[in-house]
């Protein structure tokens, strides 16, 4: 498994907002900050489902795009924050 090098870290505490809510937020202020659309987002474990594992797919929709984000847990991620950012794994797969 490959990690990132360099990524956006953010935080979100909000138990009402949806977990997607919650990346699509991240991945546009990435947009913002780097102009580019990551494609990678670690959570803590118990941010996701046991069941969906390290196959988790979330569509962002943002203004005038729409970002695929890879969904990956991670135990170093603490609890609602998110660490979004550009691996390179989909490409030495």
């Amino acid at each position: 498994m490959q990690m990132m090098e360099i990524g956006l870290l953010w935080y979100d505490g909000d138990p009402k907002r949806p977990l997607e809510d919650k990346i699509g937020q991240a991945v546009e202020r990435y947009r913002e900050k780097y102009g580019r659309l990551p494609n990678t987002c670690y959570v803590h474990p118990n941010a996701i489902s046991s069941q969906d594992g390290d196959d988790l797919r979330v569509a962002c929709h943002l203004r005038n795009a729409t970002a695929k984000i890879r969904v990956r847990s991670d135990p170093y991620i603490m609890l609602h924050h998110f660490w979004v950012g550009e691996s390179n794994e989909q490409a030495a797969a």
